[in-house]
Parts: structure tokens; C-alpha cells; sequence
């Protein structure tokens, strides 16, 4: 079984309409809800491939009531912590044109008790896990480090970890060591104040995720070349081409996909191809982190991967 940990979850909303005109009243078209996060959604791409997991975090308030609800519909096993923090809303205005705006309510802090009750159930699951997955933000800086803890009781119960965070909460979760991680071009910049462009930049960019002892190294970078290391080898992968209809949880899809691979038995690199392709079919779809294995064998044929190093 693959846990996976979502400290800042959100109740998603898209709202159709016609067009959005600045300072008027809009009739919707359609409404339609999503349990959101980046770890649920992860664990929604796994249910799809036929792989188990379930997903854990922070979920409060009549909010939270009804990401549960929404989690249960869908049939994706979880076990969140309660709190007395209402959790997010998210609101993404699509208009006929494809065009859309998103709005996200601030996160409200998650006090220590919720923290301990959390790494007490990671350390149940770490019995029964194969994979510990961090993925998100943090809902505030008492927790920033909670990332950091839950791969050390990984670590500890000898269970693989992936980290796909930023800012403080990855830089503190890379100091216990990861199995997996894979920030984009935006949040490896972000988090370290650098600029990555050419191939070489890219290059030492993995480098310094290498030195922290990481073993999978992955900086994705949408649809553009993305760059992977495995002790001192180093991939450029190039997406298959698709139109984009919505990229949102495409790195949570990936790290679905390779993590399929991987509970396949396949190397890093037939389980890397399969993720961006799992990346690139969620990209070609509104719905989120919801292809069929179907779908991404297709697209995993027109993957190009290089050994460049």
C-alpha cells in the first residue's frame, strides 16, 4: 500500500461560465466539486492504475465534511486528521473559450496536537506501507517540518519516501532524505533563490539534490524537456506533444505513474517514461489525475527519453 500525506488539502470548485467581465454580476453555467490536493491526488491516479493506497493529512469544518464525502464517491480509501482549522475552498472560473481563473483561499494554521495525532497514524501505516508520499504545501510554519518527521518514520519502518513540496517545508524534508524527489522548475527555484534554464544549469540542479543523498531525482518542467537523476546518471525526458487542457495535478499523476512502475517490478527508467506519460494524458483532460492505464500506454510510446550522462 502507498500512503500519502496531504498537510493542505482544499475543497476544489469550477464554476462555467460564459465569459468573465471585471466588476459585473456572472450567472454560472454548471458547478462541479473535487477533493483537491496535491497527495489526493496522487492516491486518485493509483486508484485509477489499480494500485492501493490511501490518503491522510489535515481536513476541518464543514469543508472537510465534504472533501470526506467527496473522497468516499469517488471510492479512494482515506484517514484524515480532524481539526479545528476549516479547510481551504478553491475557486476556478472556466469560461467557454478554455480560459480560466483560479482563486484560493488562504490556509488557516494546524496546531501541534493534530501534528502528533498525524505522525501517530503514519506509524501504524508504516507497518502495512510500501511508499510515503509528501506532496503540497504547508498550512503554516508550526508544521513545516512535519514533512521531515513523516520520512523519518519512514525511514525508520524502512518504507520509501517521495517529496514534492517547496519553500521550507521541502528544504526541510530533503534533510531526511528522501527516496524520491520531484520539485518543478518553479519550486527548485523558489525554494533555493536560483535561476535553472540551459542543460547544465538543470544538470547542477540535480547535482545538489544528489548531494543530500536523494536516490531518484526528478525536476519536471511541464511540457519542456524534464531532467532525472539515479546515482550519478542523469535522462532528459521530452513529453509526447498533446494539447493542453488543464496541467493542474499533472506532477501528481507522474508521480502516480512512476510509482505504478515501480510496484510493476520496472526500472527507474521505464518507470520514469511511464510517469511523464501519466503526466502528459492528465494535461490532455479537465478532469484531474484520472487516466486509465489505457490512456497513458498510449502516450508512453511517444515519450522520448536520452541518457545524457
Amino acid at each position: 500500500m502507498i500512503a500519502t500525506v496531504t498537510l493542505n488539502p482544499m475543497l476544489d470548485k469550477t464554476i462555467d461560465v460564459k465569459k468573465i467581465a471585471k466588476g459585473t454580476i456572472h450567472r454560472a453555467d454548471g458547478m462541479s466539486m473535487v477533493a483537491g490536493g496535491k497527495g489526493i491526488n496522487v492516491s486518485r491516479q493509483l486508484r485509477k492504475l489499480g494500485v492501493d493506497s490511501l490518503a491522510t493529512g489535515f481536513l476541518g469544518g464543514e469543508t472537510g465534511a465534504i472533501v470526506r464525502r467527496l473522497l468516499d464517491e469517488e471510492g479512494i480509501t482515506h484517514d484524515f486528521v480532524d481539526t479545528n482549522a476549516l479547510t481551504r475552498e478553491g475557486l476556478t472560473f472556466r469560461e467557454q473559450d478554455g480560459t480560466s481563473t483560479a482563486v484560493f483561499e488562504p490556509s488557516l494554521r494546524t496546531d501541534a496536537n493534530c501534528a502528533e495525532e498525524l505522525k501517530n497514524k503514519l506509524r501504524v501505516l508504516s507497518r502495512k506501507s510500501s511508499w510515503f508520499v509528501c506532496s503540497g504545501s504547508s498550512p503554516g510554519n508550526e508544521v513545516d517540518g512535519l514533512f521531515r518527521e513523516v520520512l523519518g518514520i519512514a525511514q525508520q519502518a524502512g518504507v520509501m519516501g517521495v517529496l514534492d513540496s517547496y519553500g521550507r517545508a521541502f528544504e526541510a524534508g530533503l534533510t531526511a532524505c528522501p527516496s524520491l524527489v520531484k520539485p518543478n522548475k518553479h519550486e527548485f527555484e523558489q525554494t533555493f533563490g536560483v535561476r535553472i534554464e540551459t542543460e547544465p544549469e538543470f544538470l547542477e540542479a540535480l547535482n545538489h539534490l544528489l548531494g543530500k543523498g536523494i536516490q531518484y531525482c526528478i525536476i519536471s518542467n511541464g511540457p519542456l524537456p524534464c531532467y532525472a537523476a539515479l546515482r550519478g546518471h542523469y535522462w532528459r525526458v521530452i513529453p509526447p506533444k498533446i494539447p493542453t487542457v488543464n496541467a493542474i495535478g499533472s506532477g501528481d499523476a507522474m508521480i502516480a505513474g512512476i510509482l505504478y512502475g515501480f510496484s510493476q517490478g520496472w526500472k527507474f527508467q521505464r518507470s520514469l517514461t511511464f510517469g511523464i506519460a501519466a503526466g502528459a494524458a492528465n494535461a490532455s483532460t479537465w478532469k484531474v489525475a484520472s487516466s486509465s492505464l489505457q490512456e497513458i500506454a498510449a502516450l508512453e510510446q511517444e515519450v522520448a527519453i536520452q541518457r545524457i550522462g
